[in-house]
This record gives structure tokens, sequence and C-alpha cells, in this order.
């Protein structure tokens, strides 16, 4: 017999809970739409074509400058928001000997295994900049401010001046990183 009470007090609850909300599931159906708006992480991507400059081989204190000279590059912005970017260079090494190197100038004079990298940025340089190995000074503010619309894309070319004397025969490489952060 309790048991019973019970079962039924249960089936009672259950009817009293369902009972309220019978008229909703009565009601007319109709749409409604509700807009969210949400603020994303900011997504840094740029892009460079090209990505190689195959000079060649070099003379001793001589200046190569990529071909179109101000616009060899093209730099794109890929993110979802106006970036600055910044640009350092390392050392060349040898491919074969990474322990031989022509040290990158950080002051834009060419020595015995002392080589200068320039850019020049064909929309606002009037002159080519010195790159350094540092991330600060004179040459790191790359291009600033490049947005994400139509203003989306840079160009820019390379100067390099060979060291004024250097073992030949030997295949340097050096690379050249350029970075971004939201503006």
């Amino acid at each position: 017999m309790l048991m019973e009470k019970r079962i039924v007090c249960i089936i009672l609850a259950i009817i009293l809970l369902l009972v309220p909300t019978a008229p909703v599931t009565a009601q007319d159906s109709s749409n409604s739409t509700i807009t969210i708006t949400m603020t994303t992480e900011s997504v840094l991507e740029i892009e460079l074509n090209p990505t190689n400059w195959e000079i060649g081989i070099v003379e001793p204190d001589t200046e190569y400058k990529t071909n179109p000279e101000k616009t060899w590059c093209t730099i794109t912005n890929r993110g979802n928001c106006t970036v600055d970017t910044y640009i350092k260079g390392v050392d060349a090494i040898c491919v074969d000997n990474p322990s031989q190197k022509w040290a990158l100038s950080q002051n834009a004079n060419n020595e015995e295994n002392e080589y200068v990298l320039w850019y020049w940025i064909g929309w606002t340089s009037t002159e080519y900049v010195p790159i350094t190995k540092t991330e600060s000074g004179l040459g790191y503010d790359f291009c600033i401010d490049l947005d994400i619309d139509d203003g989306n894309q840079k160009q820019f070319g390379l100067k390099l001046l060979t060291p004024t004397s250097f073992e030949g025969g030997r295949d340097m490489e050096n690379t050249i990183t350029i970075s971004a952060v939201a503006a």
C-alpha cells in the first residue's frame, strides 16, 4: 500500500510539472532572430612574394639590387587586423661550412668579411634603409600600418653590398625576418 501511494504521488508530481507548460506548447509558433556580435582574437598573417633572391656569383665590394629595384617583393596582410611590420637580418653563412660567415654590418659600412644589406620601400622611402641584426633602431620599423582593406599590399626592394674582400668559391646564404604585430 505504501508503495502504491509513492507511485501515485510521483505520477501526480510529474503531471503537475507538465500542466504549466501545456499552454506554452499550445501557442502559435513565430520566428524571431537574435543577432550576436562578438570580438575574435587578432589573426596576424603576412605573406611575402617572392621569398628568395638568387644573386649568383658576386664580386668583392660590389652592390647588387633586386629587379625591379623598388617593387621586387610584395608584402600582403592576410590577417584580420592592421599590422606593423619589422625587419631584421643575420650574418650570412657558408652553406657548406656554417662556421665561415660574413658579418651583417650594423653601421652601413662594408669591410673584410662584413656586408651591408638595405631595403627600399617603394611607396614611402626616398632612399635605401639599412637592415640590422637588432630589433630596434634604424631600419627596424619596416612597414607600419599595413591595412586589411585596399591597402593590404606594399612592395619593396633590397640592395646588397658585398664585403671589401672575402674568400671566393663559397655559397653564402642570409635570412631576413619580417615580423608583424597588431597595430
